[in-house]
């Protein structure tokens, strides 16, 4: 997501940094279509409750605890780190790593949009990292995580995010914008001589954690859950593998709360071929609240088709948007991109298998009418960072069958 758009950053107490007033902001967001979520008694009844990581000094304190007691063997090396908003990326930790070690990453911390209204993100959503400046760039979408070094060299980190960088990690927006985000990132890479999960079990053992993070990472480990076959994480928006597994049976479980996930599968399939996308869903629980179309609320799940020219049209099962409407992404930078279309709505029918089908190429025609001649994958998509509420579904055959008779199911 490129949440820069929001620009709610420094709100705090009616005046902000800069200069910029209550005021401005204010009027910032009518200008986003967002007058919602800032009437303070609608914004308070929306909001989940918080699960905030350790404070930055304790967090600093219980590594060097932990670390100092146990004195593990399988241990490397380790380095604490922070970022903050006005550092550029990337960050050299100066802990040299060799090609197959594993290191892992532990952090806490937030990404405000807007203290003043609550408003602030996770930091496994804005953390990224590499080695010695290359590809691939890892994105792990959690606030606790494994890399597998890919290159020799010295580990970096960063705060990126969707639309905020190419492949690689060279910012594709202003530096004094990016800049301006109200982000602190405070966390350790803890490089193994082994596997991670005998190092964190040598920690857990000796009675230590930071916070419940170096349980959380072990546990994590060891479900080692893996994305559907043939399905893939969209670029900077990492950790699908947390919200998406297919189950025995085929069907594709959605869990999310206060994260970000998009996986997508390629498919190209010509727009004159008349494809028509089918699927059934189970949709337990809506992450949002209210309705979607507002950026501060933008929490969904959805199944979702992206064409070759870039754009893609999502289906929605909204919270209280009416069947039918279609909408344009309500943030900076996807809403050039990224068209809603509302499929289902409301409460009713919660919990039950609904089967639904698209013609994508007249929806396609008909709401967002572009120059793509094909279709070139299909996204799931969990969005739930906002609002930060949980989010649950299940999806079950998928498929795209052609005028001709030919079907693919995925």
């Amino acid at each position: 997501m490129c949440l820069y758009c929001l620009d709610l950053s420094y709100a705090a107490n009616g005046s902000v940094r800069g200069g910029v007033s209550r005021r401005d902001i204010l009027r910032r967001a009518a200008g986003l279509g967002m007058a919602m979520p800032f009437v303070a008694a609608a914004s308070n009844a929306v909001f989940a409750a918080e699960h905030s990581g350790p404070a930055p000094a304790d967090f600093r304190k219980g590594v060097e605890d932990l670390l100092a007691r146990t004195n593990s063997p399988e241990l490397a090396g380790y380095r604490l780190f922070e970022i903050n908003g006005s550092d550029l990326p990337w960050i050299d930790l100066g802990l040299e790593a060799t090609k197959g070690q594993q290191v892992t990453f532990l952090v806490t911390g937030r990404w405000w949009l807007s203290r003043q209204h609550d408003l602030w993100f996770c930091p496994g959503l804005a953390f990224h990292a590499r080695t010695r400046g290359q590809r691939p760039i890892y994105s792990p979408g959690t606030d606790t995580s494994t890399m597998k070094v890919l290159n020799d060299g010295p580990i970096e980190v960063a705060r990126l995010a969707t639309l905020y960088a190419d492949e690689d990690g060279r910012l594709t927006i202003p530096e004094d914008v990016y800049r301006k985000d109200d982000v602190k990132i405070t966390g350790v890479a803890l490089l193994w001589r082994g596997e991670a999960a005998a190092g964190l079990a040598s920690l857990a053992a000796h009675g230590g954690d930071i916070g419940g993070l170096v349980a959380s990472e072990l546990a994590r480990l060891r479900r080692n859950r893996i994305l559907p076959e043939g399905w893939s994480n969209l670029f900077l928006l990492g950790g699908g593998e947390e919200s998406f597994v297919r189950e025995a049976n085929g069907e594709i479980v959605c869990e999310s709360a206060g994260s970000a996930s998009i996986i997508e599968r390629p498919l190209t399939l010509p727009l004159a071929s008349r494809p028509k996308l089918s699927w059934r869903w189970k949709i337990d629980q809506l992450p949002s609240a209210v309705a979607e179309d507002q950026a501060p609320v933008h929490d969904y799940l959805s199944i979702g088709v992206k064409f070759e020219d870039g754009q893609d049209l999502t289906y929605i099962w909204s919270a209280a948007l009416p069947t039918g409407k279609v909408f344009r992404c309500p943030l900076a930078g996807w809403d050039a991109v990224e068209t809603h279309m509302i499929v289902d709505s409301g409460a009713k029918g919660l919990g039950s298998w609904r089967e639904l089908e698209r013609d994508v190429a007249s929806d396609y025609a008909a709401h967002i009418g572009g120059s793509a001649k094909a279709i070139s994958h299909i996204w799931l998509l969990a969005i739930t960072p906002f609002q930060r509420r949980r989010g649950s579904c299940r999806y079950a055959d998928i498929r795209v069958e052609t005028a001709d008779g030919a079907t693919r199911k995925l």
